[in-house]
């Protein structure tokens, strides 16, 4: 069914806010929490890294579990449990409540794109679905912006553990808020049996996507973890100014988000989009590597490329597996992907924080964050073109793996020799031989 747009879009940035917000809040507050709890670098990263892991461990669960119950359902519970989370971290007095916290805020991290994608995949047609995608993955970076902009302050304020439980309170609400906003038939369950009968194999592009999301989460997990501690401790920045850092990149990452899956609907096909945002994060980690030698003032337009190359492709991916996937296995799909990155992030803490602590150096971290982003667009650029070409008329046809449903200009027709046809001067895509629906 569908519901109007302005409610709908409250609820999905309400969702990936609290889904994302620990990991943020970690962070943002790594220094008082490293002086207050008395724990190493490395060990904040590994706390991080139990949230991600366990995120990306369930992801794919999670998924066929959203499948099964429903995305209305889905969004509810991840909610309950996520403001169970910060209140725990709210609660931490001793870095074992600390990881429990961690541990508890790693479910919705993992579940947060799969019942998100699949709220939008039963809620709005073809052609509508980029600027609410955009909207949606907005949520993460106005988490990162919320967190360096408020947990500082209230920080100062008070203490860090009361910071935290104030957001364990607006997270209960965000849940009081879905559970009013979301009709109760959208996105009803399926039946166990119907939906293991129309599960189908998923794209190998969809697997491509999924090692394309783990390079990206080394990367940008290795610098969204650490970025705020950086900025303090080499650049000599303060902690709010520190945290504004974070928060510039997270008020600037939403509006990119937006544009990026606007783009990837209308005008650039996704993988092409995916390979130029990659190249602007290589671009990003290297300013951020000379920061250290060549002045603090390329903090700055490190951060403003980190919100587009490091943070934007996620709605783009997220907007291709709403794109190519059945509805029904939309859930599926988003696991494959968000188990890739949460991966990414999982390494990436431990191992970045490990790697300071031992050389007391940024910079090599940053270096491999850029070669990693080199890396994720060389497996796309390499997988971008399909594998079994067609005849070409007056418009390239899609890649293979790219699209199933159809998009903005792009409309159904009879079957001409090769499946393609233009009429119109749009391209038509022929029912009886489609190549999208053959892998």
């Amino acid at each position: 069914m569908s519901m109007r747009r302005g409610p709908l879009g409250v609820v999905l940035v309400s969702v990936m806010v609290a889904s994302t917000f620990s990991i943020f809040a970690i962070a943002v507050l790594a220094s008082p929490i490293i002086d207050d709890l008395g724990i190493s670098r490395t060990q904040v990263g590994l706390i991080g890294s139990v949230n991600t892991g366990l995120g990306a461990l369930s992801a794919p669960l999670s998924g066929r579990l959203t499948d099964r119950i429903g995305p209305r359902r889905a969004v509810l519970i991840l909610l309950a449990v996520s403001a169970l989370s910060m209140t725990l971290m709210g609660l931490a007095r001793n870095p074992w409540i600390l990881l429990l916290s961690g541990i508890v805020a790693g479910l919705p991290h993992g579940w947060g794109n799969p019942a998100t994608n699949a709220l939008i995949a039963s809620t709005l047609k073809p052609g509508q679905r980029g600027v609410m995608t955009g909207i949606k993955q907005s949520g993460v970076t106005l988490a990162i912006f919320v967190a360096g902009i408020s947990l500082p302050a209230l920080e100062g304020v008070w203490d860090w553990q009361a910071a935290c439980l104030v957001f364990g309170m607006m997270f209960a609400v965000f849940m009081v808020t879905a559970w009013i906003l979301l009709p109760a038939d959208v996105g009803p369950p399926q039946p166990a049996a119907v939906t293991a009968q129309k599960g189908s194999p998923l794209s190998p592009f969809i697997y491509r996507l999924g090692l394309y999301a783990l390079l990206m989460g080394l990367a940008g997990g290795a610098i969204g973890r650490f970025l705020p501690l950086f900025a303090e401790e080499k650049l000599g920045y303060s902690l709010a100014v520190a945290g504004s850092a974070a928060s510039l990149s997270g008020l600037l990452g939403m509006g990119f988000r937006i544009a990026a899956a606007r783009t990837a609907e209308t005008r650039i096909a996704p993988s092409a989009l995916l390979v130029q945002l990659s190249s602007v994060a290589v671009v990003s980690s290297s300013l951020l590597a000379l920061s250290v030698p060549f002045g603090r003032w390329l903090l700055w337009p490190a951060v403003v490329l980190y919100a587009i190359g490091h943070t934007a492709w996620n709605a783009v991916a997220n907007l291709t597996v709403i794109m190519k996937v059945d509805q029904r296995d939309a859930g599926r799909a988003s696991g494959v992907i968000i188990l890739g990155f949460l991966m990414g992030l999982t390494i990436a803490g431990p191992s970045t924080g490990a790697l300071v602590d031992a050389t007391g150096r940024y910079e090599l971290v940053w270096w491999a964050t850029a070669a990693l982003a080199a890396v994720s667009a060389a497996v796309l650029a390499a997988c971008g073109r399909p594998q079994h070409r067609q005849q070409r008329h007056a418009f390239s046809e899609p890649d293979r793996g790219e699209l199933l449903e159809p998009v903005a200009g792009v409309q159904r027709c009879a079957p001409g020799r090769c499946g393609f046809q233009v009429r119109r001067n749009r391209l038509c895509v022929a029912d009886t031989e489609d190549p999208l629906k053959q892998e």
